[in-house]
This record gives structure tokens, sequence and C-alpha cells, in this order.
């Protein structure tokens, strides 16, 4: 990777002139910014009239040198504004904190780390007062260093990491991708940023696109890897990949089903506790179709009965099994479960048994508040106590196990 010219030098300035010089004339930039306290101003002056060359100059100076705060505050005000009026870029900013006190040495570093990556120290073989003081003339010695956020992208792959453990995946792949470019291994975070856009789609339950973007991840990881450990994300990835090609095929099935309820449980801990009943509801409904399914041996699928099928033996005194208008047999949650009693399926025998109760069924109490929700028919939000109930009314009719995540997402491995 081609590393861009010096075209500007950010220096703290105190104490000596010489180290400061010694950084300004090794790199002859255009552009010199000089951050200095009220009593370094002078030293700042005296340094510029000493280059032989004529770079154009910019201050940051401040009265109170010796608060952390401040000093951090004014750099953080300024640098921005510095790199638009001279049309600098941050790829072409060496900073220096040789000088200055410490409180500004310190500031300059935290705030320089949020944007830069070029630092430079300029210390030497030999010192005055016993090796202890400031660096002698013509001693000077240069230490070049990267900035460590830059290098391992720690503060931005902790961010990341906590956008994806709260399944914010489409805010994850855009801090990878924004910070791809400052990083040792760019095509590494480019295609961890593919594999975030894949679990915001599963999570969304695009399940087509989920398997566009984890399909095109599934191939690159082991090249962008290259044997280094990769934290188990392949094997996710070819997991999920799997789960989401299951569930993008259209009809239902024990993967779907699971899947149905792994994303309630996700959504709940976003405490979006309408999107998660709707999901839990809706996977209420599909367990049903599936045990109906299978008791009918195909004859319904999705809670309806196939065109030109005869009715199974059993439903047909059920009024819900007469056809429609359309004359088509189509089966809500309840008629689903009322079916299946009627063909002795054991889990629909409780729920219709709950549900002769009337006002009294916990079934019924729990899927009407679901259907006076917003997201359903009404404007009465369901809440954490309203979807805790349907969840306990899934595990204790319908045998669910929502106690964890049967395929969980694993942490960002970066």
């Amino acid at each position: 990777m081609t590393i861009p010219p010096i075209r500007a030098v950010l220096v703290s300035v105190g104490g000596s002139a010489a180290p400061i010089l010694f950084t300004i004339r090794k790199h002859r930039p255009a552009h010199v910014w000089y951050f200095c306290s009220s009593g370094s101003r002078h030293i700042a002056d005296e340094i510029h009239v000493q280059l032989d060359w004529h770079p154009d100059r910019d201050l940051i100076e401040l009265e109170r040198f010796e608060e952390l705060g401040p000093c951090y505050r004014e750099l953080r005000q300024a640098i921005p504004g510095m790199l638009r009026k001279w049309s600098v870029d941050r790829s072409e900013v060496l900073v220096d904190y040789t000088g200055g006190t410490k409180t500004m040495s310190a500031a300059l570093v935290l705030a320089a780390t949020e944007v830069f990556d070029r630092f430079s120290y300029v210390g030497g073989e030999q010192r005055d007062k016993s090796g202890m003081g400031v660096t002698l003339d013509g001693k000077e010695r240069v230490f070049y260093q990267s900035n460590p956020w830059a290098d391992l992208a720690v503060r931005e792959v902790e961010r990341a990491r906590d956008l994806w453990a709260g399944c914010q995946f489409h805010s994850a792949a855009k801090i990878l991708r924004e910070i791809a470019d400052r990083v040792p291994h760019p095509l590494r975070f480019i295609t961890v940023a593919g594999v975030a856009d894949g679990m915001d789609a599963r999570h969304r339950l695009d399940f087509t696109m989920a398997v566009k973007h984890l399909g095109g991840a599934v191939k690159q990881l082991p090249l962008v890897f290259d044997g280094c450990d990769d934290g188990g994300l392949l094997a996710f990835v070819r997991a999920s990949l799997e789960i989401c090609g299951a569930c993008s095929e259209g009809k239902e099935s024990p993967k779907f089903l699971r899947e149905l309820l792994d994303n309630t449980l996700r959504t709940a801990a976003q405490h979006r506790y309408e999107d998660a009943a709707a999901r839990l509801y809706r996977a209420m409904e599909m367990q049903g179709q599936a045990w109906l399914a299978d008791r009918t041996s195909g004859a319904f699928v999705n809670g309806r009965l196939k065109p030109g099928v005869a009715l199974p033996a059993g439903l047909d005194g059920l009024i819900s099994c007469r056809p429609d208008d359309r004359g088509e047999v189509k089966l809500s949650l309840e008629n689903i479960y009322q079916a299946l009693d009627r063909l002795g399926h054991a889990r629909a025998a409780g729920v219709v048994t709950d549900l002769a109760l009337g006002r009294k069924s916990r079934w019924r109490q729990a899927t009407e508040k679901r259907n006076t929700s917003i997201l359903a028919h009404g404007v009465s939000p369901i809440g954490a106590e309203g979807f805790a109930e349907m969840k306990r009314i899934a595990e204790e009719f319908l045998g669910f196990d929502l106690s964890r995540e049967g395929n969980p997402i694993i942490p960002l491995p970066l």
C-alpha cells in the first residue's frame, strides 16, 4: 500500500526548539500547524522564521495548557477545521508530540489518534542533565509511531462487536467498511462486513438476500484469513448459509420453525416486543400447520387443504373445515389446533381444553393481547409482560424450547 507524502506536520511546542526544527526540516511539509500555549507562542514564531522554505502556518494556542480537558477539547475542535482550511487529507499529516508540557503532549495524542495514523517523537542518544533532560542538538533521533487504534482498529472493532451483539448488523457492517482502509488486512474487514450484511438480512427474515451475502463470504473467508484463526467464523457462516437456504425455499420446515423462534428471542432481546410477539404468533401457527400436514399425510399445507383433495376423515363435522366462498378450506390459529384435536394430537388436546375455558383461557388471553397490539389490529402495546406470557404459553402448550437460541449467532470474531 502506497504511503502518502507528508504535506502537514502538527507539532506540540514548548521547551527546546531544536527537536521540533529537526522534525519539520526532515520532512519539509507544505503546512506546519503549531499547538502551543500563550507562553510558548514565541518558540513557534522562532521556529517558523528559521525555516528556509515558506510553509503555510497555523496555530492552536490555548491558555489552560496544564489542564487535559481544555487541551483535548481545543484540539478536537480545531483539527477538522484545519484539514478543511488547507485541503489536506488526514493521511498526509504527521503528528509530532515531542514538545510542550506533558499535559499538552497527552492531549495531542488523545485527540490526534481519533483522526491521524502517523506519529513521531524526537529522542536522542545524548541528553543534558545526566541523560534526563533535553536532547542535545545534533544527537536527535526520530521515533516514528503508528496509531494503535488504526493498526488494530481497537475502538472501531469494539463498537462493531457491540452493534453485532445487539443485532444491529447493518451498522456493524458500515463501521467495518469505513475502517477497512486503515488496517493491515482491509479485505478481511470487507469480507466480515459482508457476513454482517448476511446477518442483517437473516435477522430481517430476508433469507434470499442472506444467502447471497453469506454465499459470497463462504468463498472469501478462507482466502482472507489464509490459515489464521478465524474464531469459528467460517463454520458459523456455512451453518448460517444452510439455515437461510432452507428458509428461502418458501415452505415450513423444522429448520424454518427453529429459525423463527431464534429470531423471536433475538428480537425480544432488543426490547422490540411488538415484533417479537408477531414472530412468536407465527411460530405457534407454523407449528400447528406442520403437525396438521403430518397428521393428514400432506392434505393440508400451511393450514390450507390442497385443491381437489378430500377432507380427511374426522374433520368433516368442523365448521371451520367447511369451504369458503372460493371453495377453499383455510384454518386460522385456533382452528388448526381444533382440527388437530379431532385427529388425536396430544399437544392440541391441551390447547383445546384451555380454549374451552372461554374468558379464563390463558391461550386466548395471550393471543388476543397480541391481536389487539399496535402491529396487529389494535393500539395497545403488548409490552414485556405480554410477550412473556405468550412465551410461557408457547413453552407450556407446544413444548417450544425458548430458554435459549437453537442456532445462536456467535460473537463477532475480530
